[in-house]
């Protein structure tokens, strides 16, 4: 048999120590406070959720609503047989307004081309003795006007175009030699050409 003998004095004893009243209640205060402000919490997030719940559902309603409207539009749309003859009429002249203006792009192209060819084969041919006052280019026919201090010069000066590759194979329709009131010996000579340059049309006076 095993006795415990305390040998401590009794104020070296083990005290138990109770807690006071105030600090009890100090406590249960605390306590309360942290319960309630979490339920607080709580409650608000609940209510944020709620809330947006309800207007995703609000606005789901809406749409349903429009989604619906649009189809009843829809299912009850009736196709206009004027309203479609007039986009119709509207797209042909619209393409044809379009073919047009590529014609109008491609005729300047031409006459551009066309004058430019005209005039470098003119200065390639020059021929001493005869110089140039006009060249036209209007459609088909090409006109060509100037002074020659010869008129065997002009016979000559036409074989060298008639090389070329603008005049190759043209005949020239009029070919007239004349005297002015100066006395100075003229010459006026027309030439229809190729249908490649049929919508060309420029003319220029010059002095060569």
């Amino acid at each position: 048999m095993k006795t415990k003998v305390n040998l401590y004095a009794i104020e070296f004893h083990p005290k138990l120590r109770l807690l006071s009243l105030q600090i009890t209640l100090v406590v249960c205060a605390v306590m309360l406070l942290l319960c309630v402000a979490y339920w607080f919490y709580g409650f608000a997030q609940q209510q944020s959720l709620t809330t947006e719940l309800e207007f995703s559902q609000l606005q789901k309603s809406q749409h349903a609503g429009v989604v619906t409207a649009l189809q009843t539009e829809l299912a009850t749309l009736k196709k206009d047989p004027q309203l479609l003859l007039d986009v119709e009429q509207n797209l042909q002249i619209l393409a044809l307004k379009k073919r047009v203006l590529e014609e109008i792009q491609g005729q300047e192209e031409l006459k551009s081309s066309g004058f430019a060819q005209l005039m470098a084969e003119l200065a390639d041919k020059h021929q001493s003795g005869l110089w140039l006052t006009y060249i036209g280019l209007d459609g088909r026919q090409v006109r060509l006007e100037g002074t020659t201090l010869e008129s065997s010069l002009v016979p000559k000066w036409l074989n060298n175009l008639g090389a070329t590759a603008y005049f190759k194979g043209q005949e020239f329709a009029e070919t007239r030699l004349f005297r002015n009131t100066e006395q100075q010996l003229n010459f006026v000579i027309a030439s229809s050409v190729a249908d490649a340059k049929d919508n060309a049309s420029a003319g220029a006076n010059v002095n060569e």
